[in-house]
């Protein structure tokens, strides 16, 4: 198993931006998780073809600090946000799904709901 920096994270929740940061919904549960404010900055990068290393290496370069103040802060962040059921890791890239690509407020209505049904999200009745 590849190290936790060196995997992919992978968004497995719809969400929403704030002027505050990223609320997700834990589908699981049937609650919302809000992302402080380095969470949602690795939440938004969390495109299923960036590794952790990398997404902390753009956030570091962008905020001018050392990626190695970082690097190990962003791999709790990523097992806790695993943990309350919003995100996960991949050991390889793996592009994400329409109706996890995009801010729900953002996405096609039309186009969501197929992605969803496409993933087995919604329940058939």
């Amino acid at each position: 198993m590849a190290p936790t920096l060196d995997q992919y994270p992978q968004r497995d929740a719809l969400f929403t931006v704030t002027a505050e940061g990223v609320i997700a919904h834990n589908r699981y549960e049937d609650r919302v998780i809000r992302l402080d404010a380095l969470s949602s900055e690795i939440w938004l990068r969390a495109d299923g073809k960036t590794s952790l290393r990398d997404i902390v290496y753009d956030i570091a370069g962008v905020a001018n600090i050392l990626p190695k103040t970082l690097l190990s802060t962003a791999a709790m962040l990523v097992v806790l946000l695993n943990s309350e059921g919003v995100l996960y890791q991949k050991n390889h890239p793996d592009a994400l799904p329409y109706h996890l690509s995009l801010p729900q407020e953002d996405q096609d209505i039309e186009q969501m709901f197929e992605s969803l049904a496409a993933a087995g999200w919604l329940d058939e009745e």
